[in-house]
């Protein structure tokens, strides 16, 4: 399975433990939309056995969750629904980094949690000769030098993707180390330095702000073994 169908199905594990633990404790209401139906088709696609260790990892999180999360379980009448939401992967691309919603709207509170599956990583970068990074994460735009110095790293890529009508797999590529990863990155940190010279507090606030959002959230994180949740406030 991919990163990705792996990821989708830790999603529905966790809101599916939401709405189990707390439907006896409160009203509960899942937003049915396009993000849900993909998580619940990527974990349909796993085995019984491993199904179970997500919802088992969802077990943990969630108790401990509503442990410290009174309002979780406590509402204020039969009006004051919990609603569970799968966000979209657009709203990640606008800042915010949460994958699963909890809101009550009653009482204007709600929590986000961002579900890892075997990663702690905080965000997935992407780097291509038509990104510009500079604008997208800090406000400010990439220069031509920057372009001009990874476009002939890039075009050959893209050569070998439309002749092999995007069949050629990444493997095959010899000496990427060298002829691609490295000469990228070193374009990428001089760029970075010389957009934090030219505004070094606007830089700092902009790669903070994309690299964990603009949201308070809970990471539950599901390792091979061990399993951590973490508090972004």
């Amino acid at each position: 399975m991919s990163q990705m169908e792996s990821g989708k199905a830790f999603e529905y594990s966790i809101l599916k433990e939401f709405k189990e633990k707390l439907d006896s404790l409160t009203n509960v209401e899942i937003i049915k939309n396009a993000a849900l139906t993909t998580a619940q088709q990527c974990f349909d696609t796993f085995s019984k056995q491993e199904q179970g260790r997500y919802l088992l990892t969802a077990i943990f999180a969630v108790n401990f969750l509503m442990d410290i999360e009174p309002r979780l379980s406590n509402d204020i009448g039969k009006d004051d629904i919990l609603q569970l939401e799968i966000l979209t992967d657009y709203q990640g691309q606008l800042g915010d980094v949460r994958d699963i919603l909890v809101i009550r709207l009653l009482q204007k509170w709600e929590i986000g949690v961002s579900a890892k599956n075997n990663h702690k990583a905080v965000k997935h970068s992407r780097l291509s000769n038509d990104i510009d990074f500079g604008e997208k994460w800090l406000g400010i735009k990439c220069s031509q030098t920057y372009f001009d110095e990874i476009s002939p790293i890039f075009t050959p890529l893209k050569k070998i993707k439309k002749e092999s009508n995007s069949k050629q797999k990444w493997t095959t590529l010899a000496n990427k180390e060298d002829n691609i990863y490295v000469p990228i990155l070193n374009a990428f940190k001089k760029e970075l330095y010389r957009i934090y010279k030219t505004s070094p507090i606007q830089v700092a606030n902009g790669l903070i702000e994309y690299l964990v959002g603009t949201k308070d959230f809970y990471k539950v994180i599901k390792g091979l073994n061990p399993w951590h949740i973490i508090c972004f406030n």
